[in-house]
């Protein structure tokens, strides 16, 4: 029976292990981070006639960052751009420095938003407020940590009018600064993006992926009324995907790219907000219960698993060198390692300013699979999840009730 127990083990350990060299193999063929890389254009630019272009950022209590992020909006050299700045609730200073800088530029427009509407999101009520009526060729929604590096606008302005393009959104580039930060968002990221990429028609240049990131999206007007804008997608906890899925089945024409090299994003945030965080767009991306149970296992089997069997196997073949399973095992793990560290070392150069060491990233395997597990208990409306100041509960990846804040 023992026997028999190891080898079914070691079996499915052993597909794990393949798994991830079938994983090399793709990833190795991946050109992605070529085809799909826009330079910046922060020189001069020649006189022309340049599409009308809003920029709408969504402000929750951000008095400490707001400055800085309009700053780097008026220091773009696109000079088409205005800027709408969203206060949500606020309650700090947000409102009073976003009015010191108007003061300083006519160029910011500033839109209070001080009640949350029952059935709707906070961030995507404060989006739809501020768009009712868009009167701009084009609408970029950037959050207010989204660095943006001279001559970004103008790259991505200019490729959307060379190209015909009506929407566009970029895969963030981060940095994370947080232990918390550092420990779950390689894993989640992975996750999603093998679940984005996998489910395309074609990666090879951005043309058919379907993401929606709403740390950086850009509408045509047209694109933007035609899915119906924010207030189409008022309950959802990734309202940016399914925004961008109502792209693709409208046959929009789209774009996504790497947001490397065109802005940065830190991630700072401590463990419980990083864990809510996770919760949430998991949900909202993956949509179906069992695709989030199952995806919790994909985290604890084929990501966590690598650091705890393979010093316990090898330690255990010799004390029982009579099962050779545990040769095998032993030697699954340092393959499994070996390919696990050659897939996020090409994949996260692209998405991060450091790229995870493999330990790190299987020990944070560990972590965010239990994040996604309780993720599967809240989807199935048992449990809640927090956006903002305000809590959730939710089924599928709706909201269906705001609840009370529990007591601390």
């Amino acid at each position: 029976m023992t026997a028999i127990i190891l080898w079914s083990v070691t079996g499915l350990y052993l597909g794990i292990v393949m798994a991830w060299l079938a994983g090399t193999s793709w990833v190795r063929k991946f050109r992605a981070d070529e085809t799909m890389r826009i330079e910046p254009e922060p020189g001069a630019i020649p006189d022309g006639n340049y599409p009308s272009l809003m920029v709408y950022v969504a402000a929750h209590n951000e008095a400490a960052r707001i400055e800085a992020c309009i700053e780097r909006l008026l220091g773009q050299n696109y000079p088409n751009l205005n800027i709408t700045i969203v206060n949500d609730r606020s309650d700090d200073d947000t409102s009073g420095v976003v009015r010191r800088m108007m003061d300083k530029s006519d160029r910011i427009e500033l839109v209070e938003v001080d009640q949350l509407p029952d059935g709707w999101i906070g961030k995507t009520h404060a989006l739809s407020v501020a768009t009712r009526k868009p009167t701009a060729d084009y609408l970029l929604f950037v959050d207010c940590d989204c660095q943006l590096v001279p001559g970004a606008v103008q790259a991505i302005m200019h490729k959307a009018a060379r190209e015909g393009l009506e929407f566009v959104s970029l895969w963030p580039m981060l940095d994370l600064a947080s232990p918390s930060e550092k420990l779950i968002t390689p894993p989640v990221s992975w996750l999603l993006g093998l679940y984005t990429l996998l489910g395309s028609k074609s990666a090879a240049d951005g043309s058919q992926v379907v993401l929606g990131n709403g740390q950086f999206m850009l509408f045509s007007r047209s694109a933007y009324e035609q899915v119906g804008g924010h207030s189409s997608v008022q309950a959802e906890l990734a309202e940016d995907i399914i925004l961008a899925r109502k792209v693709e089945q409208l046959g929009v024409k789209r774009w996504v790219g790497w947001g490397k090299g065109i802005y940065l994003s830190q991630r700072d945030n401590n463990l419980r907000t990083t864990s809510n965080a996770t919760t949430r767009v998991v949900i909202g991306s993956l949509v179906h219960p069992l695709r989030v149970f199952h995806s919790s296992h994909v985290m604890l089997g084929g990501v966590g698993t690598s650091i705890f069997l393979g010093l316990p196997a090898a330690i255990a073949m010799w004390i029982w060198p009579e099962f050779p399973q545990l040769k095998l095992v032993a030697i699954g793990a340092v393959v499994h390692l070996l390919a696990m560290r050659y897939c996020i070392r090409r994949l996260f150069k692209m998405t991060f300013l450091k790229v995870p060491s493999v330990l790190a990233f299987a020990l944070g395997g560990i972590v965010t699979g239990l994040v996604i597990l309780r993720a599967s208990w809240i989807i199935t409306g048992r449990g809640t999840v927090r956006w903002g100041k305000t809590h959730y509960r939710v089924r599928g990846s709706r909201i269906v009730a705001a609840v009370p804040a529990p007591a601390r």
